[in-house]
């Protein structure tokens, strides 16, 4: 077995990271410094790979029941899913500290989550087309058009430009305000000076819609100064992408 950790990440063409709930992950092993492995699955294998892994499901109700992020601890153990793998994370490398005591990162978590849902329809195609190889393109295509009734450039039609920025800003502005609100000084964090994890959720976030169609994520930055300066001040978390 391994002495170091490893991250099982979603392949894609360039097999760098893209997916904005596996870089709340390997935003918190950059930021923590440890040392991991990226092991790449493509979007089929996700579910036959973990099943043989002896991985057990997400909870009932779950977006699918196996999921990236999912990381393997050098005793060989298994933690899927990126909220029970920074508790534990924090729990076994305590420093330095991501300061989740507060509670603030789950609300993060709810609105950068509920954020990719309402701004999707402007980057599900530029993730098909440019991000993912063939297969698990064709894949992703035809789990989406199942779970939503219809194919992806049609929800891009019907759905993306100003109606997907008018589905977003709720969420921006809840965003906004999480940056700004609970800060102790200055600093570009959400406590001011202290970075936690709820920025590494948000700059995770960020940079992956940076990835996936770098035009329209500047509409997203833009929206207000405090998104530019969590995702600038995270930047030295945001190296390591394989």
């Amino acid at each position: 077995m391994s002495d170091k950790l490893v991250l099982y990440d979603l392949a894609n063409k360039r097999d760098a990271a893209w997916n904005p709930n596996v870089w709340k992950t390997r935003a918190a092993l950059n930021y923590k410094g440890i040392p991991y492995d990226t092991e790449w699955v493509e979007y089929p294998d996700v579910a036959p790979k973990f099943k043989a892994l002896g991985i057990p499901a997400n909870p009932e109700g779950a977006f699918a029941d196996y999921t990236c992020p999912c990381i393997r601890l050098p005793d060989g153990t298994f933690i899927m899913d990126s909220n029970p793998i920074a508790e534990k994370l924090e729990a076994l490398y305590p420093e330095p500290s991501m300061r989740m005591e507060n509670g603030l990162w789950k609300e993060m978590a709810v609105v950068c989550d509920g954020l990719v849902f309402s701004a999707g329809p402007d980057f599900l195609c530029p993730l098909v087309n440019d991000i993912l190889r063939e297969s698990a393109g064709t894949w992703f295509s035809e789990d989406r058009h199942k779970r939503f009734g219809a194919e992806l450039p049609d929800i891009e039609a019907g759905m993306g430009g100003e109606k997907c920025w008018e589905a977003s800003k709720p969420g921006l502005e809840k965003l906004k305000a999480l940056l700004t609100t609970h800060k102790e000084d200055d600093g570009p964090f959400i406590l001011g000076s202290k970075p936690s994890y709820g920025d590494l959720i948000a700059a995770g976030l960020f940079a992956s819609l940076k990835r996936m169609h770098a035009e329209r994520a500047e509409k997203v930055m833009g929206f207000d100064e405090s998104f530019v300066k969590v995702l600038k001040a995270c930047e030295p978390w945001l190296k390591k992408v394989d």
